[in-house]
């Protein structure tokens, strides 16, 4: 029992070290607040209020959207303890519960919900949204049916059809109903694609948020936002390992993030900071969803090349990469999301 103890207190330690240094920006994704958790995506409120308080006692300030996409612009000033708290879906319990604990602590959130659930029974009215934006919330896009928007349609018509009605249409809907400037499209299921991605570039859309792994850094494309999904089962402890993990600057992905491919056997990407790796400083790992995976890296490129053991089945899958500093403990990760063709099929997420 002692040394479990001496354990946590050193994981507490290491993790209020960095918290406190750190300059990136740790974004989250929760659904329900409820006073008691009722499933995987329902969290209780004293778990809630236990993580508003930690971030408060540390000085944390929120984002909404606009002061988002300043905060990631390469020339933003102070991007110092700055967080995002992020509500999918739309449900009426954000605003009963989450809303209220929020103001308490002096937090405002990002809304992120899809036309269609608006109104219903479980959800939030469009009144209840615009009270919200007055108090210095955003309301994003979810889509307009929490569709799939990587599932596969037989005609490029259809396909377009459908991505146009999900992104654009429901765009159109949240700033008519609320007046208010819809800056991002947030994925169902944490899913996109090359094709959705460019639907909304060319709706005029600002970015997109994922459920990517990693934090938000300066000069980072505002069409990957990363987010840390919270589910019921998460204690401080495992809060804290979400809100830990710092940012991980990453480019030349192959696949990019979104491509779709008839099939996977390598990958790659760039980590542009590393400049000093050696295995006696870092802990380096490359991961994809559901295979064994062997890597390597280039000091001198400073790129990664990992082949996976197997094909892939269709579908979505995500490609992960950590840093382990040993001298801090401190863990950076870049997830990014790619789809084997085929009948789209939503992630785990």
């Amino acid at each position: 029992m002692k040394k479990l103890f001496i354990i946590l207190a050193l994981f507490a330690f290491t993790i209020n070290t960095q918290l406190m240094a750190r300059s990136d920006i740790a974004a989250f994704c929760y659904h329900q607040v409820e006073p008691v958790a009722k499933n995987k995506f329902s969290l209780s409120l004293d778990r809630f209020r236990s993580q508003l308080k930690y971030l408060k006692d540390r000085n944390f300030e929120s984002l909404n959207s606009e002061e988002l996409l300043e905060a990631i612009a390469s020339d933003a000033q102070n991007v110092s303890r700055k967080v995002v708290f992020t509500f999918d879906d739309g449900y009426r319990t954000v605003y009963d519960y989450a809303f209220p604990a929020m103001q308490e602590f002096g937090f405002k959130g990002i809304v992120c919900i899809y036309p269609s659930f608006i109104g219903s029974s479980l959800a939030m009215s469009w009144e209840q949204l615009s009270e919200l934006i007055k108090a210095g919330w955003s309301v994003e896009c979810h889509s307009m049916s929490h569709s799939n928007l990587a599932s596969k349609y037989h005609t490029p018509e259809a396909e377009k059809a459908f991505l146009e009605h999900e992104i654009v249409a429901s765009r159109r809907i949240i700033e008519t109903r609320l007046g208010n400037k819809v800056r991002f499209m947030v994925w169902p299921y944490g899913v996109y694609s090359d094709r959705s991605i460019k639907t909304a570039m060319d709706a005029g859309f600002s970015g997109a948020m994922t459920v990517d792994g990693g934090a938000n850094y300066k000069g980072m494309s505002p069409w990957q936002i990363k987010r840390q999904v919270i589910y019921s089962t998460d204690d401080m402890e495992k809060f804290l390992i979400r809100f830990g993990m710092a940012a991980l600057p990453i480019t030349e992905h192959y696949p990019a993030p979104g491509q779709v491919v008839e099939q996977l056997a390598t990958f790659s990407c760039r980590i542009d900071n590393l400049s000093d790796y050696s295995p006696e400083k870092y802990v380096l790992n490359a991961k994809a969803t559901g295979k064994k995976v062997t890597f390597n890296f280039d000091n001198q490129t400073r790129m990664l090349s990992a082949t996976v053991n197997s094909p892939f089945a269709s579908g979505n899958y995500f490609i992960d990469i950590y840093l382990r500093d040993k001298k801090t403990g401190v863990t950076a990760q870049h997830g990014w999301l790619f789809s084997i063709a085929g009948a789209g099929s939503r992630s785990s997420y």
